[in-house]
């Protein structure tokens, strides 16, 4: 995660429990990564993570599907901070 993207952008994983590494390797703000389905529901949200912080975010059990990975600070979706997850089942 940096200002304001994050790397990778897309993201795939197997159905069932997901293990986020979260680094924030940007240099003032701290960002977090929410998940999204389809029908614009959150699915799950990250703790927030301070510049040059790290975390670990667990999501126990993710069906298979696209969803949206996103920044759910104020105007970090909007400045570009957003991504694909895609779930294989």
């Amino acid at each position: 995660m940096t200002e304001f993207k994050f790397d990778p952008g897309n993201i795939s994983a197997p159905a069932g429990k997901v293990v986020f590494y979260l680094v924030n390797a940007g240099n003032n703000t701290s960002h977090d990564l929410f998940i999204r389905d389809s029908n614009g529901t959150k699915v799950a949200g990250s703790d927030l993570v301070s510049a040059g912080d790290t975390s670990v975010f667990t999501v126990d059990n993710i069906a298979a599907g696209t969803y949206t990975i996103y920044c759910d600070q104020p105007g970090h979706e909007n400045s570009g901070m957003k991504g694909t997850l895609t779930i294989t089942g």
